[in-house]
């Protein structure tokens, strides 16, 4: 018994030696301290020496998180479990000695939205919860790292769980077995871009445009239900569908979306999207305007299934977790997406044409806070360093760029051909698994299009110029008519910048301040601290503003929080400015209006961009 006893432990050991994929282990019943404990059989490695790493940054997030800073308790093992030698060189990265010994890592991961890590904070929704018998949020770049050179290696997931949970992933290739999940992954890629969810059920699934579409929803009062989610959903997929030409170019789409009772850490609510998935973290507000701000989010975020897993550039198809290097077209994957989310809506009547062209005035009312002149490609290759603080105009000033080179199609080509048939066209072209180079794009979309559109890019995009927003929306009868007559709830008609200094928000003009602006007693050059109480920052603003808007109503009470400087070298104080809420006349001289005499042409492109209405 003896000597076949050590055979077997032979044959195990150089079993778990030669495997030639990475076999992860996690137990979620065993979630101790806000911390799950990771373990890793080793594929079989060539080198002395190896690296192991977790990312120090993933697409989508535009931030080094250094999701390394998680782990604690790191071992490395050979076969018989003695210790090896290894060296922790940086935040995310381990070097291993006598790495052909190697059979087994272990360590522990602690969750990042209830951390003591003073650190940068993780946006919710691209980090981590593990909150015992009540629900995990896993991404999966969080908890499972790769060996240098060998991220197409294949992947075994191996996840137990309590009975009574449900998991939730995009994922296709899982082996169910009692309470232990087996998902088998091609390689590291595609395993991170597979984020999961783990709780008791709240899940429904509809079929749209040939694709199997799972909502799956936690949350803890019960202020909705994902059946009633699916329903809101259903309608801008049904119109996404259309949008791409009546069916959809995936199998499986998987939304993960946690509500939540009290302020994250990272003040900030929102998404982050993945090629067949997306998560997200809002709060729990009432149903209808949940339902709204879904299916504003996920309008975004679903059509990140055509840029970037369809069309991206080498340094998205071939990222670098720990070395990332920016493309020069976030007004293609960022920009136009943000784009296609509103466009979609008014195109296919769910939302109204005035609606729609107050989106319009939104967006070039946020761009004006922005660098104007920098050059739209500049900024998004050097959007993690340099002009870090200039980011967030991929959302106003990069949809911008969308309207403007759709409605330049549409004029072209008679109104037969505009960013829905470019994006089609570009995917035939690329596709997930072609890359295009940055500097070959513009050459490329020209090739499919108009010269017309090369001196766009050349002048608008990689140039300095400001968009010809006027001319541009001239080409569909659209103008810019006098003073707006309804009244509405307004912020206070200020512009709001940004500090470069410092990065906080600043007020950077009062030219068009209405009466509640004045009742507020805004000044220019106010830094916004904090809005009903909730600190602004440069990443969570856009949502703690959108969510105020949601809510507020008139004879409401708001109180803003600002510092103020009495002359230039004085130093900055908090002042309280408060005032009840009423509604106003806005001062804006940007109102959008549709001609009152447009000619057959304008119609001609109207009526191919937004439909007829």
């Amino acid at each position: 018994m003896k000597r076949i006893y050590s055979l077997l432990a032979l044959l195990i050991s150089f079993t778990a030696i030669a495997q030639n994929n990475y076999r992860f282990s996690v137990d979620l019943t065993k979630c101790i301290d806000d911390k799950l404990t990771i373990e890793l059989l080793t594929p079989a490695v060539s080198t002395s020496e190896v690296i192991y790493r977790l990312p120090k940054m993933v697409p989508g997030t535009y931030e080094i998180y250094d999701f390394g800073r998680f782990v604690s308790d790191f071992k490395v093992l050979d076969a018989q479990g003695n210790p090896l030698a290894f060296e922790h060189i940086d935040k995310n990265s381990w070097k291993i000695s006598d790495a052909k010994k190697m059979a087994k890592i272990t360590y522990r991961v602690e969750d990042t939205w209830d951390t003591d890590i003073k650190e940068k904070f993780v946006f919710e929704p691209g980090g981590s919860n593990f909150e015992a018998d009540k629900n995990f949020m896993l991404n999966t770049h969080c908890l499972f790292g790769f060996f240098d050179e060998m991220l197409r290696t294949p992947y075994e997931i191996n996840i137990t769980h309590p009975a009574n949970f449900y998991g939730t992933c995009s994922l296709t290739d899982v082996t169910y077995k009692g309470n232990m999940d087996t998902y088998h992954v091609p390689d590291y890629y595609q395993l991170q871009d597979a984020p999961m969810m783990y709780d008791v059920p709240d899940t429904t699934i509809l079929n749209v445009g040939g694709a199997q579409i799972i909502i799956s929803l936690y949350s803890p009062n019960k202020v909705t239900t994902s059946k009633f989610l699916a329903g809101k959903i259903n309608e801008i997929l049904v119109a996404q569908k259309e949008y791409l030409g009546g069916t959809l170019p995936i199998k499986k789409y998987a939304y993960l979306i946690y509500l939540t009772a009290t302020t994250g850490g990272s003040g900030a609510s929102g998404a982050l999207e993945h090629s067949y998935s997306s998560m997200y973290f809002l709060p729990e507000i009432k149903e209808e305007q949940l339902a709204q701000t879904i299916r504003d989010v996920s309008a975004h975020e679903f059509f990140h299934i055509v840029t970037p897993l369809s069309i991206h550039a080498e340094q998205i198809g071939s990222f670098d977790y720990n070395n990332p290097q920016m493309s020069e077209h976030l007004w293609l994957y960022e920009g136009t997406t943000e784009y296609a989310a509103g466009l979609v809506q008014v195109k296919y009547g769910n939302m109204s044409v005035d609606d729609y062209l107050r989106i319009i005035e939104n967006k070039m009312a946020g761009a004006a806070g922005y660098n104007d002149s920098l050059p739209f490609t500049v900024m998004s290759r050097e959007c993690l360093t340099k002009y870090h603080s200039e980011y967030n105009n991929v959302y106003e000033k990069g949809a911008l760029i969308g309207l403007c080179l759709d409605l330049k199609l549409r004029s072209l080509s008679n109104g037969k051909y505009g960013i829905q048939e470019l994006m089609k066209d570009l995917s035939k072209t690329y596709g997930r698994t072609r890359s295009f180079k940055d500097d070959e794009l513009f050459d490329q979309i020209v090739k499919l299009t108009y010269p017309e559109i090369g001196e766009f890019f050349k002048r608008y995009v990689a140039g300095s110029e400001p968009l010809p927003i006027a001319e541009t929306l001239a080409l569909a009868g659209i103008e810019f008519g006098g003073q707006s007559k309804e009244k509405e709830i307004t912020l206070g008609g200020i512009s709001i910048g940004l500090n470069p200094a410092n990065n906080h928000l600043v007020i950077v003009n009062t030219a068009n301040m209405d009466d509640f602006g004045k009742a507020m007693g805004y000044k220019e050059f106010d830094e916004i601290v904090k809005l009903n109480g909730k600190k602004l920052t440069l990443d969570n603003a856009q949502t703690v503003i959108s969510a105020y808007m949601a809510k507020v109503k008139e004879g409401d009470h708001v109180t803003i929080i600002v510092k103020r400087k009495k002359s230039e070298k004085a130093r900055a104080k908090k002042v309280k400015l408060s005032s009840k809420v009423f509604a106003v006349i806005p001062a804006r001289k940007s109102n959008l209006v549709l001609s009152k005499n447009p000619t057959e042409k304008q119609m001609e492109v109207r009526n191919a961009w937004i439909g007829k209405h």
